[in-house]
């Protein structure tokens, strides 16, 4: 089976965050290479040193990549976004433009938030985002329009009649296209601080990353040939090149062995592909059923993370996130794989 569009793939990530939240019950935090608490305190709120003076107008021009899942290519185009002024009224319509913005743009900027932005199933932000208390459906296009904002961040799996309502109503949006990994990341919190006119505060963030990533990636144990990790979700389905795991297994030593096996985006593959790839390690959302459906399968006895007891499960939200925490599910994954070792 083939994942054709944009609308199933978004299911397919969310899906497993709800299947039985009860089965987090137990679950215990590993030791982690940095701090857990801490790590994420320094990557939700950075202020640079020295205020840059920001020059209007201005014209700003980046390169968007959407994932084509048919063709299994990222379309490439350069966009340019004209801008009069500073943008005082905003709103960032998907999880991982809200949590960047969070941290690099002053708060009081923020109009309101996607709901799924204020579910703890989702975003690492959730809790504060409740606290704000402007929150709206992501599809709710009505309350958007009402407040009318100077500009709404999407990105490419928004929906598309919201999106299309909100230019239909004559309000500014910019599209951020298909975030896949940590240096996509990397080049949207470069864009939201050049089109914001928070460049240093964006900069700034920038060189936490930098600094985290370095000292995450120093703590890891030495070893001569790396982990090779598969993550399986619902339905058989495992990511591939463009999906952020494989920016998480780089940022723990490890490789994603869909990515090795080939796998650009997310495939579905059965049992008898998941015994002949034979990773060491199997990552299953900690929400899911899947370890113990995974243990109890009798082909998959032979393969060597069942017999090793190396299904290991991690919260589904730290799996996918397209934001700066996606260093805070690296640093997560690093305590799980790799037992004992911080």
């Amino acid at each position: 089976m083939k994942i054709t569009t944009l609308a199933t793939i978004f299911l397919l990530l969310t899906f497993s965050l709800v299947v039985n939240p009860a089965a987090a019950k137990g679950w215990v935090m590993p030791a982690t290479p940095l701090p857990m608490e801490q790590l994420f305190e320094e990557l939700s709120y950075v202020r640079c040193d020295s205020k840059i003076e920001e020059k209007w107008p201005r014209q700003i021009s980046f390169s968007h990549r959407v994932y084509d899942y048919r063709s299994e290519i990222f379309n490439v185009e350069t966009k340019t976004v004209n801008l009069v002024g500073a943008l005082l009224r905003i709103i960032p319509h998907a999880v991982g433009v809200s949590e960047i913005l969070w941290a690099i743009c002053p708060r009081q900027r923020l109009l309101m938030f996607n709901e799924v932005a204020a579910d703890p199933r989702f975003s690492v932000i959730a809790d504060e985002v409740v606290e704000n208390g402007r929150i709206f459906s992501y599809k709710e296009s009505e309350l958007v329009i009402a407040a009318q904002p100077d500009m709404v961040f999407t990105v490419a799996f928004s929906d598309a009649v919201f999106k299309q309502r909100l230019r239909q109503a004559g309000i500014t949006t910019l599209d951020l296209g298909s975030p896949d990994s940590l240096e996509s990341v990397i080049e949207e919190i470069k864009i939201l601080g050049q089109v914001l006119g928070e460049s240093g505060n964006a900069e700034a963030l920038l060189d936490i990353i930098t600094e985290k990533r370095a000292l995450l990636q120093a703590a890891l144990p030495s070893r001569k040939i790396p982990l090779r990790l598969l993550y399986y979700d619902l339905g058989g389905y495992i990511p591939g090149v463009a999906s952020n795991f494989t920016s998480l297994c780089e940022l723990v030593g490890a490789v994603n062995v869909g990515a090795e096996q080939g796998v650009k985006s997310w495939k579905q593959i059965d049992h008898e592909t998941l015994l002949k790839w034979d990773p060491e390690v199997i990552i299953v959302p900690l929400e899911s059923k899947l370890e113990q459906s995974l243990k109890v399968d009798p082909l998959l006895r032979h393969a060597r993370a069942v017999k090793d007891d190396r299904i290991l499960k991690i919260p589904g939200l730290y799996l996918r996130s397209n934001s700066q925490f996606l260093l805070l599910g690296a640093n997560l994954l690093a305590g799980i794989v790799y037992p004992n070792a911080f």
